[in-house]
C-alpha cells in the first residue's frame, strides 16, 4: 500500500487575529489526484480522523481531469471528508479544466458541480468563506488561476489585482488564509497580505534535491525553487505542499508524499 508522511507546521498568528491562549489545527491536502491509501482512502481518512483538525482544506487536483477518467476516489474522499469536518475546497488547474473544456471532458465538470453540491464542501472559485475555529475568526480565500499562469512555458508575473478583485483587501480582524494551486508566484502572495498561503502542485520537484528545491515541475521549470516547505516574509507565511499523489511523472524520488498540519497559535 502506498505510504504517505505528515509534515507538521506551528505558526504564531500576529497580534489581535487569534485571542489570547487561543489555537486552531487545519489538515491541508493537495494533489490527491485520485490516488487510495488503502480500501477506499480508509488510511488517509483514519489519519486524518488521528489529528483532531478544525478543517480540512483542499488546494486541488483532487481528481485528475482525463477524457472518461473517473472524478472517484478524490471527490468521494473529499465528500467524505466534508462529513466529519468543515471542508474547504479551492480548484487547481485539473478541476480547472473540466470547467473551461466541455468539449473535452463533456459533462464531467456538471458531474463534478452537482456532487459538490450535494455535498457539505465548500467549493470556492475566486470566493472566500468567513468561520470562526475555537474562538478564532478565519477567512479562507479559494483562488481560482486563469489558465495562461499554468502555461507550461509562461514566466511573466501574476498581478496582485487579480487576488485583490476576487477577495478585496485582507480583513485585519480575521486570520486570512488564501488557496491558491500554482506556487510558482510567491512574491504576488506575500504582496496580498494573506498571513497564511497554501499551495500545491509542483508535487516535490519529482526528485527532491534540497531543502525546497527540487528536479522539474509541471511547467518545466528546471530545479524550481518553490517546490515544498514553508517561507517567510515578515508576520506572513507561504507552506507549499509536496503532494499526496502524483500525476503526468509516476515518480517520487526522496521525494516523500506529505499530508501537512498547521497549528496556528496566538502571540501571547
Amino acid at each position: 500500500m502506498k505510504k504517505f508522511k505528515l509534515t507538521f507546521y506551528n505558526i504564531i498568528s500576529p497580534a489581535g487575529k487569534v485571542p489570547q491562549k487561543g489555537h486552531f489545527r487545519l489538515v491541508f491536502l493537495s494533489d490527491l489526484h485520485n490516488i487510495e491509501f488503502g480500501s477506499c482512502n480508509e488510511s488517509l481518512l483514519d489519519s486524518i480522523a488521528s489529528l483532531h483538525p478544525d478543517g480540512v482544506l483542499i488546494g486541488g487536483d483532487q481528481i485528475v481531469a482525463k477524457p472518461g477518467k473517473a472524478l472517484d476516489p478524490g471527490l468521494e474522499t473529499a465528500i467524505r471528508l466534508s462529513e466529519s469536518y468543515p471542508v474547504y475546497y479551492a480548484c487547481g488547474n485539473h478541476e480547472y479544466r473540466l470547467k473551461l473544456y466541455p468539449e473535452v471532458y463533456q459533462n464531467a465538470y456538471q458531474e463534478f458541480w452537482e456532487r459538490i453540491e450535494e455535498s457539505r464542501i465548500t467549493y470556492l472559485e475566486n470566493e472566500f468563506a468567513d468561520t470562526i475555529w475555537n474562538g478564532c475568526p478565519v477567512r479562507i480565500c479559494g483562488f481560482e488561476m486563469k489558465r495562461e499562469y499554468y502555461d507550461r512555458f509562461y514566466r511573466g508575473t501574476l498581478p496582485v489585482m487579480e487576488l485583490t478583485e476576487a477577495f478585496g483587501q485582507p480583513d485585519p480582524k480575521r486570520y486570512t488564509i488564501l488557496l491558491a494551486h500554482h506556487p510558482g508566484y510567491q512574491s504576488t502572495y506575500f504582496s496580498y497580505g494573506a498571513d497564511l498561503t497554501l499551495s500545491g502542485h509542483y508535487h516535490g520537484g519529482v526528485v527532491n534535491i534540497g531543502l525546497h528545491r527540487g528536479l522539474v515541475s509541471p511547467d518545466f521549470r528546471i530545479f524550481p525553487e518553490y517546490c515544498r516547505g514553508i517561507y517567510h516574509r515578515e508576520h506572513r507565511c507561504h507552506i507549499i505542499s509536496a503532494g499526496i499523489g502524483e500525476h503526468t511523472i509516476p515518480v517520487r524520488i526522496h521525494n516523500p508524499r506529505e499530508l501537512v498540519v498547521v497549528d496556528v497559535t496566538s502571540k501571547q
